[in-house]
């Protein structure tokens, strides 16, 4: 999948804003040397030696295939991410089973899902998983949770569905309603841009992931 905006909304001022960010700090996790897998890359790459996984030939993919029925060896991979995917495969619980098989023991995945975020089809969008859901789904798949939350807060859900609620409203089937559409949407999001930086002091409440735009779990494989 495409990672981060394309065509004409890179150009938006982006709402939703990482204010917890994980991909980082879970690489800091894993051991030198480490074997990571990415899947659903969509063009990024995380380390120089980072194997991407994607359906689409980008320009850094390097495994064109499905998520489901990964290519590689039992045991091969010391960490795995998957964020922003789950969202967008037909059996999320399949993922996850092949993430669990192509790691080592004690190997780690991440995996990050939209909560409170809008319907956006890559190719599909069929599900949206809370926090406790999400750790369940690991649990359930061989791992334990080393820590689980919110990564995109509250104020990033707000902003979000106030700026596509008046996109909306001026929607329509001809071109200058969808073009006045665009401009709402481009307006409210300029408008709404500080604000998100207020995430920085929700984030971390303890509640703060039941009103999550993204949330985040990530679980060491049993038997290490």
């Amino acid at each position: 999948m495409p990672f981060g905006p394309q065509g004409l909304y890179r150009a938006i001022p982006a709402i939703a804003w990482q204010s917890a960010p994980q991909v980082a700090r879970v690489l800091e996790l894993a051991p030198p040397g480490a074997r990571i897998v990415d899947l659903g890359a969509g063009g990024r790459r995380i380390t120089p030696g980072t194997v991407c996984v994607d359906f689409l030939r980008l320009a850094s993919t390097d495994v064109i295939g499905d998520v489901a029925r990964l290519p590689f060896r039992d045991g091969s991979a010391d960490l795995v991410y998957a964020t922003g995917l789950l969202e967008h495969v037909v059996d999320e619980r399949a993922v996850l089973r092949e993430m669990a098989r192509i790691l080592k023991p004690g190997g780690l995945a991440h995996v990050e899902v939209p909560f409170l975020e809008q319907y956006h089809e890559d190719p599909i969008d069929v599900r949206r998983m809370t926090v406790p859901g999400l750790a369940l789904a690991l649990e359930a798949a061989g791992f334990d949770v080393v820590s689980r939350g919110a990564h995109i807060g509250p104020t990033a859900t707000l902003l979000n569905a106030w700026a596509r609620w008046w996109a909306l409203v001026f929607d329509g089937p001809s071109l200058p309603a969808r073009a006045a559409s665009l401009v709402i949407f481009v307006l409210c999001s300029t408008l709404a841009w500080p604000f998100k930086f207020l995430d920085a002091l929700l984030i971390h409440k303890r509640r703060a992931h039941t009103l999550a735009l993204g949330v985040y779990c990530t679980g060491r494989k049993r038997g290490g």
